[in-house]
Formats: C-alpha cells, structure tokens, sequence
C-alpha cells in the first residue's frame, strides 16, 4: 500500500529521524487521520489494508476447457491416487498413471492441477502428465507459467513451430521428427542461423531419435550432411553434440575417419595389440569432438586415443583383440574405449564380451549389463556379483524387471533375515519387480519390529498389488 514502508521507518527510525510523511497515504486515510500522529495513521492504514481493494472490473471468465472421452476409474482408485498425491507412496506415482492409461482410464480433472504441480520439477513424469491431462493440458498451461511444460501435448499446425513458446517448438519440432523426419530437418536448417547457442543444442538434441541406420556406399543422408555441419559450429557444446550424434550413424564419414586415425596407431603383430600413441591434437581432430585437456587419472595421451577408439565403430571380427597382450598404453585405456562403444552403439556381443572378460570399463558394468537381452541378465548378475554390488548392477536395469529377476531377487531378499545390507537392493526391487510377482511369499511373511527395509519393501508391494486390483 502506498505509504505504508514510510510509516514502518519512522517507527523504527523515530520520527525525529525520519518524520511520517502522511501526504502519501491513500486520500481517504488522511481525511480520517486529522490531527492524529503515527500510531493514529498505523492504526488505519492497517484497517484500510485488511478492508479489502476495490473490486476488479472489465473481467471475463475463464473459457471452459475441453471434455475428455475417457471413463474414469473406480473410486478406491481414486482414493489412492489423491493419497499419493498427497505424499503417501508417492513414487508409485508414475506407475499408475501408466497402468490407468494401459487401461483406458482417465485421470479426474480435479486431480490435473496438483499432478501439474508435482511433475514441473520432475522432468520425468512431465509425458505422464502430459498425456493424463489431453485435451486439457493447453488450458492448464496458459493459466499457470509453472506448467509451461503442458504445451507440450499441443504440437498440430506450423504456427507453433513459427510463434510458439520455447515448449511448443520444442514439442513441434520432436512430432515433426517423428512424422516426417525430412520436412523437421528442413525447418531446422532454416532457422538454425539464427537461434542462440543454447537452443541449438536443444534442438540438435531431438534428432537423437530417427538417426538414419546407414546407407552403405550411398549417398550421405540429409541428417549426416546437416551435423557435418554443425562440426563448425561457433559453439563448443554444439560441436560435440553434432559429433556424438555421428558416432550413432553406421557407416559415417565420420566413423570412417576415426576409424583410420585408430589404426594409424593400433596395429596387431604376433599376437600382440600395438598402440602408438598420438603426439598432439590435430585442428581436424579437434573438430571431430576430440578434446584436449585429459581427465584425472589418464595421461594427455592415453586420452586422446581412447577418444578416438570410443567413437570408432566396432567390429565383431574384433572381439578376440581382448584376449591379447597390450604395448603402448594400459590395457585399461582400450577396454574403457570399447565399452563406450559397445553402450553407443547397443552392440550385444560386445557387452557380453566385455563383462565376462573381466574388463575395466570405466564403471560401466551395469550399462553393458542392460544391453543383453533380458532373459541373460540373472546369469549374468550371478556371475558379476562376486566382483560388483548386486544393487548396483540392477539399479541401472529398465524397469519393470522380468519376472525371471524380479522372483530372484525377492528370493535373496527372503532368504536374507533382517541383515541391513540389503536395505539398498530392497528399496529398488520394491519397486522394480513387475506386477505378476506382486504375490510373491515373502509379502505373506511377518516381519519383526527391527525389520525396517523389510517392512517397507512388503507394505510397497502390497500397495502396489492393490493398486493393480483397483485398476483392473
């Protein structure tokens, strides 16, 4: 209110110091005050404050938001949904507002505002909410700048790729690539000029998805041209962008050229890998992504070819190189570099390699883990466990797990009493395991009062199984 900072500093200050001006109180103070002093005009400009304002004209009411088509589930349901919302299991969350939409069930519109609330700054969930809110994510959007990220679901017409927020061209640009993957290359390369740094990279991010899978001797695709280009880019961010994405295109030019500078420096003779190591950092090589500046615990040049062997193609008529002597560098340097190229190019038969040869990769074990099929990954965990923590090999897995994995482990964590170091391994299965072994006995087991990671794992599994029933 004005002139209520002047009169909170002379009462602090003392009016000797700094006299209440009461001419900037709001007129009708003043004509009540008359000849009263500061406590006077604190007194009513505190009861002028809480009167209330005058009321707002030229208001129209908000336009109803669209209906959705979707039945709404039943109302345990619900019930469980608010609670979760409400801070209660809350990290089962995302997982009902998949199974409500493998169901066809909606989500309340009530319920949107909070949901919208809980994903703003979980960017994982901002899809669930997304899709929970259809018709009406653009509504909500515009009545709050904290669920910007609703625009999200409105991608039709080209106006939103030409006026849109930063949200909608985003979300625009990602369907297009999608649909028609040329027709978002070519919007792209139009506006690319003239687009900051920072949304650059953002978009050169989305081409992540639809990466062409090779042409053989043909020709370049226009995807390859585009992010040979953008080696050049005046952002270093950027050129390494463009240069991870061309490590993902099979047959690249790019790959051919690193490909030639690793076996310009690596050669096998009599059983034996030979490493040169390389002597500096080319201009060429620097704008193929390759940097400079070595990480802890790797000497310059070691780093500089296990950059160049990371982001060469991998052979499979290669893989006995494993089982050679090394020259020229650690042993170590090369089976890093192998395994960031078997996870880049999700190469099975090296991920396989790689872990039961005992490699060091980098504390890559769980990322390779994932890249065997499914139905290999409790042998494998068996085989690993002796040398990596189990909770760290399946804490990196998608999830649901199997239902293979998901028994296996809530067969250990049975068998395990109330031994705290288990704790970890409980915490993720609770949530991991998939639905069809929601029954599993170790639910019907009592659990002692000290038996707390237990008690915790079986009260999630109930709920989750619960949560299943009501949905079905």
């Amino acid at each position: 209110m004005r002139g209520w900072d002047g009169l909170v500093s002379s009462a602090l200050l003392g009016t000797e110091r700094r006299p209440p001006r009461f001419e900037e109180l709001p007129p009708k103070i003043q004509e009540q005050l008359g000849e009263g002093g500061l406590l006077d005009a604190a007194a009513l400009a505190t009861l002028y404050k809480r009167a209330g304002r005058t009321p707002l004209e030229g208001l129209a009411p908000l336009p109803a938001a669209q209906g959705e088509d979707q039945p709404l589930p039943r109302p345990a349901a619900i019930r469980r949904l608010t609670a979760m919302l409400s801070g209660f299991q809350t990290t089962a969350l995302g997982e009902w507002l998949r199974a409500a939409d493998a169901k066809g069930w909606g989500v309340p519109p009530e319920q949107l505002p909070a949901l919208a609330d809980y994903a703003r700054g979980r960017a994982e969930y901002r899809p669930l909410v997304v899709k929970a809110a259809g018709r009406r994510a653009s509504w909500l959007a515009d009545l709050n700048p904290d669920w910007r990220f609703l625009h999200e679901a409105v991608v039709e017409g080209n106006e939103h790729w030409t006026h849109g927020n930063p949200t909608q061209r985003r979300s625009w640009l990602r369907a297009r690539r999608q649909s028609d993957p040329t027709k978002a290359l070519e919007a792209l390369e139009e506006v690319w000029p003239s687009e900051p740094a920072a949304v650059r990279l953002d978009f050169l991010g989305l081409l992540a998805d639809g990466l062409p899978a090779g042409l053989g001797d043909a020709a370049p695709s226009a995807d390859e041209v585009f992010l040979e280009r953008a080696l050049d880019d005046r952002s270093k961010e950027v050129r390494r962008a463009a240069a991870a994405l061309l490590q993902r295109i099979p047959g690249s030019q790019y790959g051919e050229r690193m490909a030639q500078r690793v076996w310009s420096q690596l050669t096998v003779s009599q059983g034996v890998l030979v490493v040169e190591l390389p002597t500096g950092v080319t201009t060429a090589m620097e704008r193929d992504g390759v940097d400079s500046q070595p990480k802890e615990g790797i000497g310059k040049r070691a780093w500089w070819f296990q950059q160049l062997l990371a982001a060469a193609p991998l052979a499979t008529s290669e893989l006995d190189y494993l089982q050679l002597k090394v020259e020229g560098c650690s042993p170590e340097v090369l089976q890093v570099a192998w395994a960031q190229a078997a996870i880049r190019e999700q190469e099975a038969d090296w991920a396989r390699a790689l872990l039961l040869s005992n490699a060091r990769t980098g504390g890559r074990v769980a990322e390779l883990l994932r890249i065997l099929p499914p139905d290999e990954w409790v042998p494998a965990i068996e085989l690993l466990r002796v040398r990596v923590d189990i909770a760290d090999l399946v804490g990196g897995l998608p999830v649901p797990w199997p239902a293979t994995l998901g028994t296996a482990v809530l067969d250990q964590l049975a068998k395990s009493g109330s031994d705290r170091r288990h704790a970890r391994l409980a915490s993720i299965a609770a949530r991991a395991v998939p639905a069809e072994v929601l029954d599993h006995p170790i639910t019907r087991e009592p659990t002692g009062e000290e038996d707390t990671w237990r008690r915790r794992l079986v009260e999630t599994l109930i709920f989750r199984r619960e949560m299943y029933e009501e949905l079905s």
